[in-house]
């Protein structure tokens, strides 16, 4: 009898001594199993734990479930007790750093919601047929696994945002039917596009709020994807921004090949006025140090038409960085661009637009032009719009104001920083044009050696990213992609070409707020760290080149 007596004894101890889980599913310290993945899931979901999820209360659990806790008005005990769960699962909580949610974003807690609707906790294969609408869709990118978590109610919300919908995270029927829809039309604007590459380019336009964009893609001289949203398509002419320099430096380039431009002559020989940086007067400038951007020339200058015989006299100097002695140093400035347009209508004779499109353009069948007035009768243009949207730059605007097309050196020299329109399919011939060596489909528009010089170091001058006027980057898979990339207000451009792989890329985002990477806008990098992909992926295009 004393025998089991202290056998119960020793049971009692071993119950004491076992962390405790409250019938209500109480979570604290010791706890362990998949309630506890599941919480530490959702709470990483929210920013609040940042360890690895294994399933073990632990420490860091325990802090950040009283973060977690104490940022959503309830006691900071660590213990995930059913009010700390019901919240938890049941709403909307507030991000560490963030307010707590309204009562509009919130997500409904459990039963608040009508029964044909999908909300937090819901699951099934209406679930999983949601999930990958909105993975195509570009919102979602977990798995179609038919369970309503906090991933999916944020896919949910941000679908509902984008729409104009009330953004609660509960898939009703409004949210469904609006989804719906916007899948086939997904599904129509793709065609034949496999749905992985889609949902890529979906997910770009989703994540950057871009109002409009258009891509085009190449390879070996034959388009294999094309793809636009937001009314705009790759025949649409943009106010291309700082891609100006760069198809200007191959009208500047062709003067090269003629004999007429010598890269390492003071261009003051070549200009009706003296282009010196007042702090080095005996160092002169160069068309080779305008077109690798270490011409001392200040990144700040923005009056593009100074009074030059002023520079360095009386404290008016808007255009020079004197801390720099020309060719030692790279600086990317747009001054530089903006005299590669006085150099070709200063050795020529005739206007930048008007040269250009004799000697590029036009022999390449190109649609451009330094003024919409000079786009062909039906060309669709598009404005410059600004982060939220509203238009910063209009075309109509541009067409009213006006323009020089005469040769005007001195005047016209703000015309070729970022004025010139083109079009993504434009842009793909040229850039086809660059990576055959300076010729297409049998037009010749530069020598070899000279689009080989435009891509390497130039010598004698410091270090620099660009080339002429072409910029290298080696960072990411493939090889290394040469061209140029332009940005003003909510605008961002960017015409790249690989030679190891023979593609081609041209994109077009207008009317959002950009992020950078390596100084290159993400939608950018999330193309051309997933290339591979996309051409294994996507068939030619019949009848694109």
């Amino acid at each position: 009898m004393k025998r089991l007596i202290s056998i119960f004894l020793v049971l009692a101890l071993l119950v004491c001594t076992i962390p405790a889980q409250a019938a209500a599913g109480t979570l604290r310290r010791g706890s362990k199993g998949r309630e506890v993945t599941k919480l530490q899931n959702a709470l990483k979901d929210l920013g609040y734990y940042t360890m690895a999820v294994d399933g073990k209360y632990g420490k860091g659990t325990e802090a950040a479930v009283k973060a977690y806790q104490k940022k959503n008005g309830l006691a900071a005990d660590g213990i995930a007790g059913p009010k700390t769960q019901g919240k938890l699962y049941g709403s909307t909580a507030a991000a560490p750093g963030a307010q707590a949610p309204s009562a509009e974003t919130a997500a409904p807690a459990a039963g608040a919601v009508s029964s044909s609707s999908l909300s937090l906790g819901s699951s099934g294969s209406k679930v999983s047929a949601m999930q990958e609408k909105l993975w195509y869709l570009g919102y979602y990118t977990g798995s179609a696994d038919g369970n309503f978590g906090t991933d999916t109610y944020q896919a949910v919300a941000a679908f509902q945002k984008a729409k104009g919908l009330k953004k609660d995270g509960i898939a009703g029927k409004k949210t469904l039917s609006a989804l719906e829809t916007a899948w086939k039309a997904a599904k129509t604007a793709a065609g034949s596009l496999p749905d992985e590459a889609a949902a890529l380019l979906n997910r770009i336009a989703a994540g950057s709020g871009a109002a409009c964009g258009t891509l085009v893609l190449s390879k070996n001289g034959q388009t294999f994807l094309t793809w636009s949203f937001g009314g705009v398509n790759d025949r649409t002419c943009f106010r291309i921004a700082s891609i100006t320099k760069w198809v200007t430096a191959i009208g500047l380039m062709t003067l090269y090949d003629q004999g007429r431009l010598d890269l390492d002559r003071d261009i003051s020989e070549y200009l009706p006025f003296q282009v010196r940086n007042p702090a080095w007067p005996g160092t002169p400038v160069t068309a080779r140090m305008l077109l690798s951007h270490t011409s001392s020339l200040s990144p700040d200058a923005t009056v593009y038409r100074p009074d030059w015989e002023r520079i360095g006299k009386n404290g008016y100097d808007p255009v020079f960085d004197e801390s720099i002695r020309p060719g030692t140093q790279y600086a990317y400035a747009d001054y530089n661009g903006a005299l590669f347009g006085c150099l070709i209508e200063a050795i020529t004779g005739e206007s930048v637009q008007n040269y250009v499109n004799r000697m590029v353009f036009a022999p390449l069948g190109v649609t451009a032009a330094y003024s919409p007035n000079f786009l062909p009768a039906g060309t669709p243009a598009k404005d410059t719009l600004k982060a939220n949207g509203r238009v910063a730059i209009s075309v109509k605007n541009d067409r009213n104001a006006r323009y020089n097309n005469t040769a005007d050196p001195k005047g016209n020299n703000g015309y070729t920083v970022g004025r010139l329109y083109i079009s993504t399919s434009a842009l793909t011939r040229l850039a086809q044009m660059m990576l055959s060596g300076g010729s297409l489909n049998g037009v010749k528009i530069l020598e070899p050696s000279t689009v080989a010089l435009m891509e390497a170091d130039q010598p004698g001058l410091a270090e620099s990213r660009y080339g002429l006027s072409t910029v290298r980057h080696n960072q990411f898979p493939g090889g290394t992609w040469y061209g140029h990339q332009g940005r003003y207000s909510g605008l961002t451009s960017n015409i790249y070409y690989q030679r190891e792989t023979g593609i081609t890329l041209a994109l077009v985002m207008d009317g959002y707020d950009y992020q950078l990477q390596d100084n290159i806008v993400m939608p950018a990098v999330m193309l051309l760290n997933n290339m591979e992909m996309l051409s294994a992926l996507s068939a030619p295009v019949p009848g694109q080149e």
